[in-house]
């Protein structure tokens, strides 16, 4: 087990888009091949469709706001400014289009810039201490308090689920087993056609679209890869910058559904 694993869950390896001089090729139909080759790697992801809400005490899934709280300190708080974290996203495991469950998930994140939590506590790393993310029972009606936060952001109620179409980053094709030479206008055609690539965007399920290099976490007991159960982009539905305009991932352990972890990489 490597070190940054053994520390932070998580394996780092930087690959590029495999790209190559070639004889002259007829693009359009290398560029049919590859998305036929990707096509069996294709994900259903959903994107959120959000309406603004007054901030409620409630179970309902949304983005920002305030969470439901089962007692007046379920509120989490965190340890280097012993301020209440924000709450980024709460999902009611019963309204999801699929997978549905019982009981409520939450991710709450440290946003204090005084002192900056963020770096204090490595928030860009899985299972850093400015983050929690966990899964609750809903038990009755919700508590309310007062927190103690510098700002909360405005709560957007996720409405509905938009599908969508989702295919594995370049960086995964090594992994995967995914051959494919990305000829000279054939990446650059995929992007221009926004097929065959993740979707960068909030988006639930899917495949992870990675900043850098490949960084699932890993879940802590098992050592089992997670998988992806939503990705925040930068300033898209939750009014936070993750970096240089990062990317971040909430992950579930596939064994252990308690096992939860976010992490995020900016350029």
């Amino acid at each position: 087990m490597s070190f940054l694993k053994k520390l932070f869950g998580i394996k780092t390896e930087k690959l590029e888009p495999v790209t190559k001089k070639s004889d002259p090729i007829n693009i359009e139909e290398e560029f049919i091949k590859t998305i036929d080759i990707l096509s069996k790697f294709k994900r259903k992801a959903y994107l959120p469709r959000v309406n603004e809400n007054p901030n409620s005490f409630s179970t309902q899934s949304k983005i920002g706001g305030f969470p439901y709280l089962r007692n007046e300190n379920d509120w989490p708080i965190c340890p280097n400014c012993q301020k209440n974290m924000q709450l980024f996203l709460q999902l009611n495991l019963n309204d999801l289009p699929e997978r549905k469950d019982e009981g409520l998930i939450q991710l709450f994140y440290c946003t204090t810039s005084d002192p900056v939590c963020e770096f204090d506590l490595d928030a860009f790393f899985p299972f850093s201490k400015a983050v929690n993310c966990r899964k609750i029972d809903i038990l009755g009606e919700s508590h309310k308090i007062e927190p103690v936060i510098d700002e909360v952001f405005n709560e957007k109620i996720i409405v509905d689920w938009i599908p969508v179409d989702d295919h594995p980053h370049f960086e995964e094709y090594q992994q995967l087993g995914i051959e494919l030479d990305l000829q000279d206008g054939i990446y650059e055609l995929m992007e221009e056609r926004k097929i065959g690539l993740p979707i960068s965007k909030d988006k639930l399920f899917g495949w992870p679209y990675w900043v850098k290099s490949v960084e699932y976490p890993y879940d802590r007991k098992t050592e089992t890869q997670m998988e992806l159960l939503f990705q925040f982009d930068s300033e898209d539905n939750l009014p936070y910058m993750f970096g240089d305009v990062g990317v971040g991932h909430l992950t579930q352990s596939p064994d252990n559904k308690g096992e939860l972890g976010f992490g995020w990489a900016c350029h």
